[in-house]
């Protein structure tokens, strides 16, 4: 938290206007949540001027309010929607189309409750202005509120009653319930304003800063935001000294950093254990891999001892085969060569018996001429 503390509501609306300034500057079209009541009056007087002065433009601004009664008409001047309206949104160039705030009218106001909320959701504030109650509620959220309650139906108090009573006319007028954003919905905006005056916020303004880290205090709820800006004159920061909300801040940064770490370190042994199981995965894939591998390396050295077996095979056969062929070659050439051998001698035979015919017929054919 970051301490401004201002001699008056003059001073307190300049100093608050700076940082919705810086906010409108770095995005023109920046979501601005606001409160109601007298504490901002000053500060939306200070928007109105400066836009009529400097052309300060809120055309392209969307805009949330914190809070409605529930059962006042819009158009009532105790309502929210009017206290806008009149304080600042007809002062400015603001699209009405862009403004919104709870329906306290709605037939079905648990619908309307949901319909707000996520409209909350789909445009965090780029910075959210708030008041703090005596009691120390922040919008709507009385003490002992659950923190993580959305926009909700809130059943106010006695004396948040008796302190708004001013807005109407009989005090008995003041409605028991109003429709409010939760407060994490409120801590969800990117930077908080929040604004205090007078005495009689000095013990909410000390719950919030130095009191128990508890729920009793709605607005000790702002400790956990990492940037917030409390502009206060001097009555409201009557309770506080430099020192001690200096200390009490330091403590406080000293035991979020502690709970970041270890956060961190929580995060860091998750990660660390998924990564482990991660690798551990991967080892194992790794393994099933190479196992598969060797397998399919086994399998193709046995198609390959059986390819070559079955080569050794053919070869053996067709050199059995060659060896049969010649061997019946061989067979082949003996018979040819016995049976011309064969051949000769019936010849030479044939011509002995024909040489030996001849002559005996000489010798006959001599002996006839003898006796002649």
């Amino acid at each position: 938290m970051r301490f401004a503390i201002v001699k008056n509501a003059k001073e307190l609306a300049e100093r608050a206007f700076l940082e919705i300034k810086k906010v409108l500057d770095e995005k023109p079209d920046a979501v601005i949540g606001f409160a109601t009541g007298s504490t901002p009056i000053p500060l939306y007087d200070k928007m109105a001027d400066d836009h009529k002065r400097n052309g300060t433009s809120y055309k392209d601004v969307r805009a949330f309010n914190l809070d409605e009664y529930v059962g006042v008409d819009p158009g009532d001047k105790a309502s929210f929607a009017r206290f806008m309206q009149d304080r600042l949104f007809s002062r400015i160039d603001i699209d009405p189309a862009n403004t919104d705030i709870p329906n306290s009218m709605a037939e079905d106001l648990s619908a309307e409750c949901e319909r707000y909320s996520a409209a909350v959701k789909e445009h965090p504030a780029d910075i959210q202005i708030l008041g703090i109650g005596a009691n120390g509620h922040i919008a709507f959220n009385e003490p002992y509120t659950k923190p993580e309650e959305p926009t909700h139906i809130a059943l106010l108090t006695a004396r948040t009653r008796a302190d708004n009573a001013a807005a109407f006319k009989d005090p008995s007028l003041v409605p028991q319930y109003a429709l409010t954003m939760g407060i994490d919905e409120i801590l969800t905006a990117k930077r908080i304003l929040l604004l205090a005056m007078g005495e009689n916020k000095a013990q909410a303004i000390y719950d919030m800063v130095m009191g128990r880290d508890d729920t009793s205090c709605p607005a000790a709820a702002l400790r956990r935001h990492p940037d917030v800006t409390v502009v206060l004159d001097r009555e409201a920061a009557g309770l506080l000294t430099f020192g001690e909300w200096e200390r009490a801040a330091e403590e406080r940064e000293a035991r979020q950093a502690a709970e970041r770490a270890e956060e961190e370190l929580e995060a860091n042994e998750s990660d660390e254990a998924a990564d482990g199981e991660t690798a551990e995965a991967a080892a194992d894939e790794a393994s099933e891999a190479d196992e598969d591998a060797a397998e399919e390396s086994a399998e193709d050295e046995d198609a390959a001892d059986e390819d070559a077996a079955e080569e050794d095979v053919d070869s053996d056969g067709a050199e059995s085969e060659d060896g049969e062929e010649a061997d019946t070659s061989e067979a082949e050439d003996d018979e040819a060569e016995n049976g011309e051998d064969a051949a000769d001698e019936e010849a030479d035979e044939q011509a002995d018996e024909q040489a030996d015919e001849q002559a005996d017929e000489q010798d006959d054919g001599a002996d006839a001429s003898v006796e002649k």
